[in-house]
């Protein structure tokens, strides 16, 4: 058995080159096990060191090496003269003496370490190539790193070189820059001040001239001070005779003037005379024929079962002091009395509210309020007092909503008609509160001077409230309630009565016979409101009555047309010369011209 130290495998291509033969007594496919060891030596066979414990690792054995290595071990002992090799076992020398510590060992162990130290003190007198090979490596690299260090080195200093350059260039271009920016300041500065300068010197010389100016001026006001008060004493005394002159003429002026005012006046007091004189002598001359002729009609009128616009008002003024003596104020007066009133009158004024245009609603609010009234029948003085309260509900309904929305009044009318025809003695109320609120506009007929007792009226205020008119409201406002209770009042009077005909101021032929005694009425016709009352009862009636009279209700509207246009034969027009008024004669024209044209 042979004993040497084995090569680790190197990468040096000189011995990558060299070719390993193999060894022929070598058995094909024969599994060798290789492990590593500590000193990376040869271990002996399994053979021999079969009595060896497996688990001291002191070194690898023999076979796990191949026949390549022994090999190249017997040719690196034929070459090498510093390697060994034993030939045989014989030839191996007996190990020395061991100590006496020692010999507790087995002796194939002890052997072994000693091999393997001679093994290990054999290898390291031995020249590797390899490593040779490495210090060459090391040497050229040490020297390729000092050539490219030097070439770093001199092409860093080539660069900063460089870069100072550029740097320094750059400074001097930023110091030349600087030097232009000081410059054109220093320049900016010198023309700054060469302006001020400019600016001083030309207040300077403004201030030296406006001193001379002034100095001047001076001397001037105090040569014009002087002429001033010579002109003005030159021009006292020509205004002093002008004033006397102008005193005189005035004088004479104004002698003339009050002699021609007076005599002015004179004649028109003498024409104002004339005008009230005719005026007075014309309404008498038509109050009297107007007697005359009522005089003269009277027995016929009485026959017909017609009435006078007097005895209209006369019968309303009866109806509103029986209503109040004997309805509303007796009912106040009494607790139980007003209770019941306040109860049933509370039920009306929301249901009248409600009425809307179709024929269930009307129905509907119709049949209600009915039932709300019929049961007080047994008491007189709630039933008036009721009677007033719905008659206001519906005329407090046209003031608020007709005149809002003319289409409005429908409905409502058709209500009002149904009750009329229901209820005993609401014609003759609901009559008496339209003119209790507008006056005698459904009658028509103007303010007497008188009331229907024969008794004069106390004050304006009591003329004022029997006109319909409130305190503190103006013409327009008054105006808008009048059209909307008329326009109840006549779209009432269109409804055809399906049972029996309404009261005679709830009858058709009142159409014509409202028309003829407004058109009597021209005190009426010559205010604004009359003008716009004939627009409602046109807009409402017009064609209605031309279709039931015909050619004589023509003649009406030319007669109307006539008034608009011409004058109502007094000089005057109908709704007067007020911008309301001429306004409201606009539309009565325009109403008379649709209603031809139909």
């Amino acid at each position: 058995m042979r004993f040497c130290a084995p090569r680790s495998v190197s990468p040096s291509p000189a011995r990558r080159s060299k070719s390993k033969p193999k060894r022929k007594s070598e058995p094909p496919n024969t599994s060798k096990r290789r492990s590593t060891s500590t000193f990376g030596l040869n271990t002996p066979s399994d053979e021999d060191d079969s009595d060896v414990p497996s688990d001291e690792g002191l070194g690898p054995s023999e076979s796990d090496y191949d026949d390549d290595t022994d090999s190249d071990l017997s040719e690196a002992s034929s070459s090498d003269s510093d390697s060994f090799c034993y030939g045989s076992e014989s030839e191996v020398p007996a190990p020395p003496p061991r100590p006496s510590r020692l010999s507790l060992r087995p002796v194939h162990e002890q052997q072994f370490i000693e091999d393997t130290v001679a093994a290990i003190r054999s290898r390291m007198k031995y020249n590797d190539p390899y490593e040779d090979w490495e210090r060459e490596m090391k040497k050229d690299s040490l020297l390729v790193a000092r050539k490219e260090h030097s070439a770093s080195q001199a092409q860093l200093r080539q660069f900063q070189s460089l870069r100072e350059s550029e740097e320094s260039q750059l400074r001097e271009q930023r110091h030349a820059e600087q030097q232009r920016e000081v410059a054109a300041m220093l320049e900016k500065l010198r023309l700054s001040q060469q302006e001020g300068e400019r600016v001083l010197r030309e207040k300077w010389q403004q201030r030296e001239k406006m001193l001379w100016d002034r100095i001047e001026k001076g001397i001037k006001l105090d040569e014009d001070r002087v002429r001033a008060k010579e002109e003005e004493a030159r021009r006292m005394r020509e205004e002093e005779e002008r004033r006397r002159k102008e005193a005189e003429e005035k004088r004479l002026a104004e002698e003339k003037k009050k002699r021609e005012e007076e005599e002015k006046k004179r004649k028109e007091e003498e024409e104002e005379r004339k005008r009230v004189q005719e005026e007075k002598e014309a309404r008498e001359r038509e109050v009297r024929e107007k007697t005359e002729r009522l005089q003269a009609e009277s027995k016929a009128r009485k026959e017909a079962g017609l009435t006078t616009a007097e005895d209209d008002w006369a019968e309303v003024r009866r109806n509103l002091s029986f209503m109040k003596t004997q309805g509303t104020k007796f009912v106040k007066a009494n607790r139980e009395l007003k209770s019941m009133w306040g109860a049933a009158r509370r039920q009306i004024t929301p249901k009248v509210g409600q009425i809307t245009n179709d024929s269930e609603s009307i129905n509907r609010i119709s049949a209600e309020l009915i039932q709300i009234l019929v049961p007080q029948t047994s008491n007189p003085q709630v039933y008036t007092a009721l009677l007033s309260s719905l008659s206001k509900a519906f005329l407090l309904q046209a003031e608020t909503e007709v005149t809002a929305e003319k289409k409005s009044v429908i409905p409502l009318a058709q209500v009002a008609f149904n009750c009329l025809d229901t209820l005993e003695g609401l014609p003759e109320v609901f009559f008496s509160k339209i003119h209790q609120r507008i006056g005698g506009w459904a009658i028509p007929f103007s303010l007497p001077e008188k009331d229907f007792d024969g008794r004069p009226w106390t004050s304006n205020d009591e003329m004022r409230k029997v006109s319909g008119r409130r305190e503190g409201e103006s013409e327009s406002e008054y105006t808008d309630r009048v059209m909307g209770v008329m326009r109840l009042y006549f779209a009432v009077l269109r409804i055809k009565p399906v049972r029996q005909p309404l009261k005679g101021m709830w009858q058709l032929p009142r159409i014509w016979t409202w028309f003829a005694r407004f058109m009597g009425e021209k005190g009426l016709l010559e205010t604004p409101v009359g003008a716009q009352v004939l627009y409602v009862a046109l807009d409402v009636l017009g064609k209605d009555a031309r279709a039931i009279w015909g050619l004589q209700f023509v003649k009406l509207l030319a007669l109307i047309y006539e008034g608009t246009t011409t004058g109502l034969g007094n000089g005057k027009l109908i709704g007067g010369t007020t911008p309301e008024g001429i306004a409201a004669r606009a539309r009565v024209q325009l109403e008379v011209e649709a209603i031809m044209k139909d």
